[in-house]
């Protein structure tokens, strides 16, 4: 995925004049931070971290505390020490055998019940993938190359595989929330491809 990100992110900003590509930093920062993500196993003892074809291992009694981050989908590992490059070591909790520690409610002080930090914010994150994979798809046809679908058989193929993809996302978002967001990312994108 970090791939295909970097690989579009160079296409839509290829030809382009310089200052454009200050637009492209955020898309290649998140690029960079999701070939970061690692995948976390409880060992016993000791917790195994997996990030791409490298393994650590990390002793138990060294794991501050592991909670939801504000990303939907991925979990926070707070160490004693830094953790390059982000100081904490961020994972896919789909991927991982640890599961993340975090209460469905906490007791306020009052006694009375609070919804989980970050509630109100892990409900953005659908629609921000739905937008950002239209407007990616978009900002493709109106670059130098003007990649688009114009033919009726394929606009026709794209909505059949925008709405089956839909499906896979209602079917998948309670359970793999961050894999549910990138296929309707890529819903998205099919349908901003189709021209008139």
């Amino acid at each position: 995925m970090p791939a295909l990100l970097a690989a579009l992110v160079c296409s839509l900003f290829y030809g382009m004049p310089p200052q454009y590509w200050l637009l492209a930093v955020p898309l290649l920062l998140a690029a960079i931070f999701m070939s970061t993500l690692a995948e976390i196993r409880d060992e016993g003892h000791r917790i195994r971290v997996k990030r791409l074809w490298i393994s650590i291992d990390v002793p138990k009694k060294d794991v501050v505390e592991t909670a939801q981050s504000v990303l939907d989908g991925i979990g926070a590992l707070q160490l004693k020490r830094f953790a390059f490059p982000w100081g904490k070591i961020y994972f896919v909790s789909d991927w991982s055998k640890l599961g993340v520690i975090s209460a469905q409610r906490r007791e306020s002080d009052t006694g009375g019940d609070v919804p989980p930090k970050g509630s109100a914010r892990a409900g953005l994150w659908s629609p921000a993938a739905a937008v950002s994979g239209f407007l990616a798809a978009r900002a493709m046809g109106s670059s130098a190359h003007g990649f688009g679908i114009e033919a009726s058989v394929m606009r026709v193929a794209a909505c059949i595989l925008a709405g089956a993809l839909c499906a896979v996302f209602a079917i998948s978002r309670t359970k793999r929330p961050s894999f549910a967001n990138a296929v309707l990312f890529l819903a998205m994108f099919a349908l901003g491809l189709i021209r008139r």
